[in-house]
Order: structure tokens, then C-alpha cells, then sequence
């Protein structure tokens, strides 16, 4: 089987995708809705039976669990007077403490972590992450029949297909 994932800009048109997948029939298929939240998508939340996952519930519970990466960038002394770069950190006085510093892994890789994490194959995750960070809307298909499947998505309306 081979995941191809359909990228929409409306809702109404991954419904149809839906509606059109379903009445093919071509052999075993597995449907999936990628969003980046469902308040933006209250159709496809409320008028399917098809599973809907939200990229950004996804990445906040992990963030719940301890699974943010946050890379640090180190220390700075900083003193009363303020920093002096290259300094010792003590201005006209005695030392403060140390100002630290780190880096939030960005959106668009956390997004592709989460879209790996369910299933996206590594080779599309970054297509679909920023299409998923642009307010786009993913329907994945896990089928036996690519170019068919491909077909029908761009019928339906898909601004892309991958």
C-alpha cells in the first residue's frame, strides 16, 4: 500500500475526496485528516466519519509529557550596570547572576515530528508540514492504488498531491 496525500485549501472539497474514495472502492484503502486545528476546520470535525488529527493538540500534549526539544544556546554574565559584550559581566559594581538562553525548536519541524508520528512517510513531512502551517488541509490515503487515488484528489479539488 501507498500513502498519497491530498493538499486542500477548502473543506468542502476534502469532503468530496472523501465522498469520491469512498464510492471507488479500489481495494483496501485507509483515509486520514491532517489539520492544524479543528476549530478551523468545523466541517470536517462535525461531517465525517473518517479520523481527523490535529497537528497542534498533537505537538501540546507532548509538550505536557516533557517531549519539547529545547535546544540551549548557553550563558551570558550579566551584571548590575548591564552587559558589556566581551566583558567580565561586572559594570560599575558586582555581578548579578547570568542571563541564559535557548532555542524553541521551530514549528515547521515540530509539525513534521508530529506528522511523522502518525504516519506521513519521512519523504513527504515537509511538503505536508507547510502545508499544514499555511491553514491547509491534508487527506492522506493509504491505498493500493496510487495513481487513481491521485486522480480522484485532483477531481475533488486538491491544490497538490503528494
Amino acid at each position: 500500500m501507498t500513502v498519497t496525500i491530498g493538499i486542500f485549501e477548502k473543506e468542502e472539497n476534502v469532503l468530496e475526496a472523501i465522498r469520491m474514495l469512498q464510492a471507488a472502492r479500489t481495494g483496501k484503502q485507509n483515509l486520514q485528516i491532517i489539520v492544524k486545528n479543528k476549530e478551523a476546520a468545523p466541517l470536517l470535525a462535525g461531517q465525517t466519519d473518517i479520523p481527523v488529527d490535529e497537528v497542534y493538540d498533537i505537538r501540546e500534549a507532548q509538550e505536557r509529557n516533557g517531549e519539547r526539544v529545547v535546544a540551549p544556546l548557553g550563558a551570558a554574565p550579566l551584571a548590575a550596570g548591564g552587559y558589556v559584550a566581551g566583558g567580565t559581566g561586572v559594570v560599575g559594581g558586582s555581578p548579578a547572576g547570568f542571563v541564559t538562553g535557548a532555542l524553541d525548536a521551530d514549528n515547521d519541524t515540530r509539525t513534521e515530528d508530529v506528522l511523522q508520528g502518525i504516519g506521513i512517510p519521512d519523504k513527504h513531512a515537509k511538503t505536508a508540514g507547510d502545508a499544514i502551517e499555511q491553514g491547509r488541509y491534508l487527506l492522506s490515503a493509504d491505498t493500493d492504488y496510487e495513481e487513481e487515488t491521485k486522480a480522484l484528489l485532483i477531481q475533488a479539488g486538491a491544490a497538490d498531491v503528494i
